[in-house]
């Protein structure tokens, strides 16, 4: 098996020429990222991507927790700053960040008082931002911020103390199906926060309602992990069977489960042990070549993350997000991407991961000689400098 790539569609990858590298270079899928963009652009760069003979995955955001819009493109927050998180008004109201007693006042798209408490940490922006709660309102939470940094509009919210109660499939998610699905019929729909196996029905359910019955076309449906509840047991056991896919979205698990950041590599080896014991495909996603946005290069942290997934965990498919999307190199990303895949289809044969190589590989008996020879070596060098 070769693993292949995913490519996220954006601004950087949305026309002929850059698509049809991609298709020369492993790319295999392209991703329309439902929480960004607008219907029209979706149909634009989808039937750009078919052209380029590449299949298409459509992503739900699915009940993503996100700051509104910040008009305040320089807006800023201090460590020990406090703020309040309140659910957004309408944009018509204000193109200012308002401010009470002093204190800013940020929008969130979704009320989030019910699903925090005293001393919770709240992290924006993939953990770029953490605030810890002070006061729980009627309509708001009060907060500290506990580093600086900037404030940006839609950028993801997390809370990995609380639970969320928000529909699983959101408005937005209905209409992304209504508009986009019997037009594009993408190969794949992706369907985000999933926790447990109803999830996956409900999704099917919306698609069979969407999906007029003359049509010969159902799409695979990929379940993306980035829950707590749902790498518990029995629930990943069941998703693992009802979905064709898994993606092992690392972004939202990293916040999502706890300790916050530190669990994830640990959760990815065993979802790859899981989806090989159930003869599941999977993806790993998420950050991968992400300093490439940037930067021709990647780290070398980044070129072992791909080697881990590519070599050791054989994922089937590995996704680059906004590496392709809005990075100043997407070109250059898929190519590492290649690069390493190619690599290792031709030298994987040279070293035996699973067994001990021969040619390398040394009895203790052997290391015992090695050791003599070697102790036998140093008295004889110190007694030549003696004399």
């Amino acid at each position: 098996m070769s693993t292949k790539i995913i490519t996220t569609l954006g601004p950087a990858s949305d026309n002929p020429e850059v698509l049809q590298y991609f298709k020369e270079h492993s790319v295999e899928i392209a991703r329309l990222n439902g929480s960004h963009g607008i219907i029209e652009e979706h149909l634009r760069i989808a039937k750009l991507a078919v052209n380029a003979g590449l299949d298409l995955m459509l992503d739900l955001p699915g009940p993503k927790i996100r700051l509104g819009e910040i008009h305040d493109k320089t807006l800023t927050v201090k460590t020990g700053e406090k703020v309040f998180i309140e659910k957004e008004k309408d944009e018509t109201e204000t193109k200012i960040i308002p401010i009470e007693n002093g204190i800013k006042i940020l929008p969130c798209q979704f009320s989030i008082e019910k699903s925090t408490k005293i001393n919770d940490t709240v992290y924006v922006d993939d953990g770029k931002l953490q605030f810890r709660v002070l006061k729980v309102e009627n309509n708001r939470i009060q907060v500290e911020a506990l580093n600086s940094g900037p404030v940006k509009s839609h950028k993801g919210v997390n809370l990995p103390y609380g639970k969320i109660d928000i529909d699983f499939l959101t408005e937005n998610d209905h209409r992304l199906l209504e508009k986009l699905l019997p037009i594009i019929k993408p190969k794949y729909v992706a369907t985000s926060f999933v926790k447990t196996v109803n999830d996956i029905h409900r999704l099917k359910q919306a698609i069979d309602e969407t999906l007029s019955l003359k049509q010969n076309y159902y799409p695979k449906i990929i379940a993306k992990i980035e829950m707590a509840e749902a790498i518990e047991i029995p629930n990943i056991t069941n998703i693992i069977n009802e979905c064709d896919m898994i993606m092992i979205a690392r972004g939202d698990l990293a916040l999502e489960t706890t300790p916050v950041h530190i669990r994830v590599p640990f959760i990815q080896t065993d979802l790859v042990q899981r989806c090989r014991q159930q003869s599941k495909p999977f993806i790993i996603a998420t950050q991968i070549l992400e300093s490439m946005i940037t930067c021709p290069v990647p780290t070398r942290a980044e070129v072992s993350d791909l080697y881990r997934a590519v070599v050791l965990d054989q994922a089937n498919y590995v996704m680059l997000s906004g590496e392709a999307a809005i990075g100043q190199y997407p070109k250059e990303c898929v190519t590492f991407m290649h690069d390493l895949i190619y690599y290792n289809e031709k030298n994987s044969h040279t070293i035996n991961f699973n067994q001990p190589n021969r040619k390398h590989s040394k009895t203790t008996k052997d290391r015992q000689k090695s050791m003599k020879r070697n102790v036998s070596s140093m008295k004889e060098e110190k007694r030549k400098r003696n004399v």
